[in-house]
């Protein structure tokens, strides 16, 4: 079997951006082979061309959590890299299988996390190992390396559970992209998940500011999601948290969310973190990015688009309503 390497990091890269992570996101040192794990190394991401994942060290998991995205945070603190070979497996004894939070992104699932960590309930927002997979080059039945990677990705979820709360499954909010291939992400040990939505002419407004996509691309991120969440409800145990809800007042959709996870969510937390601008300190915070020109043509186009006949018929297929 191949060695677990371990260096220091040198540089960090790309540190103000949301690209997804990758294995040149740092810089290291000489490697050695004389890693021995602590239990504080947190998964970092796939290097799928070597067949290895990447762990990061010197980074607080209580921190990792706390922060709006858990892949930015640790490329901005890691000082140690650790690199595993497919083939070892897990890093720690097989734990649990983390609860999975889908969504079309730009909806309060950040805000969400944010609620949940300031309620003591472990999670963290987007692990881009998940990412990886679920792109679609990794998701792809064509990929000859699709099996090692929902394994490798399995390990280092199971590692994750370990690092952040060795009694509960902690919730592991996910980017959008990862609603192309929940299949390849949900584990037969945690059949519970989550899905959080919001109406589509709300979303459509935030996501064109936030992503400045296409109408097309925008229409089919959000059917994307709609596709998932389909599938969620017929493989797993689904609970659905609306953005909509959020807003009209915490209380009732905290106690439900704390009743699914087996934990207390006091209003109280839930409001004053709905005070506060749940991604700030990155690219995404309130105000970062403003309207270029000819936004609401888009905006206009992609209203139209969502409202054709052709969609509408896609679109009750897959149950809108209930969707949100």
């Amino acid at each position: 079997m191949r060695p677990i390497t371990h260096a220091q990091i040198r540089e960090r890269r790309r540190t103000d951006r949301i690209a997804i992570s990758s294995p040149g996101d740092f810089r290291t040192m000489s490697r050695t082979t004389s890693f021995t794990d602590d239990g504080t190394s947190l998964p970092y991401c796939l290097d799928a061309v070597r067949r290895r994942s990447l762990y990061v060290g010197g980074v607080d998991a209580r921190a990792a959590q706390a922060a709006p995205f858990y892949y930015l945070h640790l490329r901005r603190t890691a000082r140690t890299l650790v690199s595993v070979p497919w083939e070892a497996g897990a890093l720690r004894p097989a734990g649990r299988a983390p609860i999975f939070l889908f969504s079309p992104g730009r909806c309060g699932s950040t805000l969400l996390s944010a609620v949940l960590s300031a309620a003591g309930i472990a999670n963290v927002s987007e692990p881009d190992f998940y990412t990886q997979l679920t792109t679609a080059a990794g998701a792809s039945p064509l990929n000859p390396w699709r099996g090692a990677m929902v394994a490798a990705v399995a390990n280092m979820g199971s590692d994750l559970a370990a690092a952040l709360d060795p009694v509960q499954a902690p919730v592991v909010k996910l980017r959008a992209e990862s609603c192309r291939a929940p299949a390849l992400l949900v584990r037969p040990q945690e059949r519970r998940t989550l899905f959080m939505t919001r109406d589509f002419e709300a979303w459509a407004r935030s996501n064109l500011r936030a992503f400045r996509n296409p109408p097309r691309k925008t229409v089919n991120k959000y059917l994307r999601a709609l596709t998932a969440l389909d599938w969620l409800r017929r493989n797993s145990t689904c609970h659905v948290v609306r953005y909509e809800d959020l807003l009209a007042g915490p209380g009732a959709a905290v106690r439900a969310l704390g009743d699914f996870l087996g934990h207390t969510i006091p209003t109280d937390i839930a409001r004053a973190v709905m005070n506060e601008d749940s991604q700030e300190g990155t690219p995404l915070e309130q105000g970062a990015r403003g309207d270029l020109p000819g936004w609401q043509v888009r905006f206009d186009a992609t209203m139209a688009l969502w409202n054709s006949a052709r969609l509408k018929k896609a679109r009750d297929r897959l149950d809108p309503g209930s969707a949100g």
